[in-house]
């Protein structure tokens, strides 16, 4: 009996002075965290100007759609595609041949025609179901000449037999509507209007908002906002091709979820376009600007016309 009370002993000690084999947790993947909710966005895509001179309404039109907009989930995702203006760069190009336009300002809300109407066809498309969704999170450091976006998508429905493509966009608002020196040469952005709602601006002194209008008050500078500056640096011009990254191909499952650290989907978005860096940019208007990152699904057209569809997107 005393040599099995010894011997006990022995094991407990052995036991206790083994090393902690427990693995460290793993680390978190960047996108773990992120939420895709389910609402359906809208996209509301206007064609504008600074020499136009009616276009003043369409960014009335722009600030009273994008009031849709909720305190915790954006539900308007606004770009102003410049046309004929030195604040155009490539990717408004390719937007704006997306959306053609005979008129300036004018509206598309995901995929229809809104001639200059925006509103109820917004107000519609978010009350719509959404069968897949999509959010990020962007990065800069220091140094670093590309944005990185790290992008999560979900489905809440079967899909099958559709390509998807998705795409990263950089924004730029707060640019005031007066006249800019690049370079030695004058750069007259100041808003042209035909409007009472807008005062016209000279030189260096600005065009502002004669009235009070939705999120404008009476004095406020106008500015040139919701511009897509750059998007991402892709192979397809619209983005990443998600059937690539799924391993089913074109064939979609409701809960399936892709941009985890086994499907990566992750954008670069450069901030230099046309040899100009956005700080450079920032020393010429002399202010900081606001930007936003907006990610967008798009999926092919279905009846094999060129082109993409807007499926849903996400601002953050």
């Amino acid at each position: 009996m005393k040599n099995i009370f010894i011997s006990s002993i022995l094991v407990i000690g052995f036991v206790a002075c083994e090393p902690n084999t427990t693995p460290p947790p793993p680390t978190p993947y960047v996108t773990d965290n992120l939420i895709v909710s389910s609402g359906q966005k809208a996209f509301v895509h206007q064609t504008t100007a600074s020499w136009c001179h009616t276009c003043p309404i369409g960014t009335e039109r722009m600030l009273e759609v994008k009031e849709e907009n909720t305190e915790t989930e954006i539900k308007v995702l606004g770009f102003a595609s410049h046309t004929g203006d030195p604040l155009v760069t490539p990717v408004q190009d390719e937007l704006n041949i997306l959306y053609p336009s005979t008129g300036i300002p004018h509206f598309y809300v995901n995929n229809a025609d809104a001639s200059q109407f925006p509103k109820d066809p917004a107000l519609t498309a978010i009350s719509q179901t959404a069968p897949v969704g999509v959010s990020h999170v962007a990065s800069i450091k220091d140094g670093d000449s590309m944005m990185t976006v790290d992008i999560k998508v979900k489905f809440f429905e079967d899909k099958k037999n559709i390509s998807y493509y998705v795409q990263s966009y950089l924004l730029v608002s707060g640019i005031e509507g007066k006249e800019y020196n690049l370079g030695g040469m004058p750069v007259d952005l100041n808003q042209q209007s035909s409007q009472s709602t807008v005062t016209q601006g000279s030189g260096t002194s600005p065009s502002k908002w004669a009235v009070d209008t939705f999120s404008k008050k009476a004095g406020d500078v106008y500015t040139h906002d919701n511009i897509p500056y750059a998007s991402g640096n892709t192979p397809f011009q619209w983005g990443v091709t998600l059937d690539t990254i799924n391993p089913l191909g074109k064939s979609y499952f409701q809960n399936d979820i892709f941009g985890s650290e086994y499907t990566p989907i992750q954008i670069k978005i450069p901030l230099k376009v046309q040899g100009i860096d956005l700080d450079a940019i920032e020393v010429v208007l002399g202010k900081d600007l606001d930007y936003d990152v907006v990610t967008i699904i798009w999926s092919e057209r279905f009846d094999g016309s060129p082109g993409v569809l807007f499926v849903n997107g996400f601002q953050g």
